[in-house]
């Protein structure tokens, strides 16, 4: 079978599958439809990604629309994560099941009008099919590994997860360190503050030692000078004697001769 005609016979599985999975009775049976067409469309992708771009990009090169194939499927590929990791029973379940629809329809009808028919004009017939042959037992051996792993590698679920975990072992680490920047700053101040210490401590011991000595003089002088002011006061008091005794006897004398 052409490479084309395999996809063109999966976009018609897939259109069945959404048609049953909308108009499913229960549950149950709604769940089912869900993982086979999940197991389907990651299928569908990988080969579509692994053999039939690459392939398709090397016979008609850079300006075919591969590139806004391989943006739909990433598009397609997290609207059909979100409708697998929510309840068939849901009040969201039937908005993202039309929205993963919306995406894949569009997707397969573009398809189907610009880029097969463009694969089927220029590639061989015979490497069409070889490469058909290739994308079916691909198909069967993504279908038996299913959508989940797909998906994961797909989205680069497994990277985030790693990275959800990774700040419970960040806790605890030490404490964050200093930026080198300012680690390096730190230290110069550092040893300048030791350089200067010695020299600060000398200053105030000069300094302590040179009030000391001020004081010491200052106590030597007023000690020196208290002396003699004693002495000073000493003489005035006993000239102030002298002359009280001396005027007390000139005035007996007198009383003397006016008695006599």
């Amino acid at each position: 079978m052409l490479a084309t005609d395999v996809l063109k016979q999966q976009h018609r599985e897939f259109e069945e599958l959404f048609r049953q999975i909308e108009s499913a009775e229960d549950d149950d049976e709604r769940g089912a439809l869900r993982v086979e067409l999940a197991d389907m469309l990651a299928a569908h992708t990988a080969i579509e990604e692994e053999l039939f771009y690459p392939a398709a990009l090397d016979q008609l090169g850079p300006g075919a629309r591969i590139r806004e194939s391989l943006e739909e499927h990433a598009v397609a590929d997290f609207a059909l994560y979100r409708l697998v990791h929510v309840s068939v029973a849901d009040e969201t379940f039937a908005a993202k099941l039309a929205t993963l629809k919306d995406v894949v329809m569009n997707h397969v009808e573009e398809e189907e009008s610009e880029l097969l028919p463009q694969v089927e004009g220029e590639m061989d017939r015979q490497v069409l099919e070889q490469l058909g042959d290739k994308m079916t037992v691909r198909f069967e051996e993504r279908l038996r590994e299913g959508h989940r792993p797909i998906l994961e590698r797909s989205l680069g679920i497994a990277a985030r997860q790693a990275d959800v975990v990774a700040p419970v072992a960040k806790k605890a680490a030490p404490a964050r360190r200093r930026p080198v920047k300012r680690a390096a700053a730190t230290q110069k101040r550092a040893v300048a503050a030791s350089k200067l210490a010695p020299k600060k401590r000398a200053a105030a011991a000069k300094q302590s030692a040179t009030t000391k000595k001020a004081t010491a003089q200052a106590q030597g002088a007023s000690a020196a000078k208290q002396p003699a002011g004693r002495k000073t006061a000493t003489r005035a008091t006993q000239k102030s004697g002298r002359r009280a005794g001396t005027a007390r006897s000139q005035s007996t004398s007198k009383k003397s001769r006016a008695a006599g």
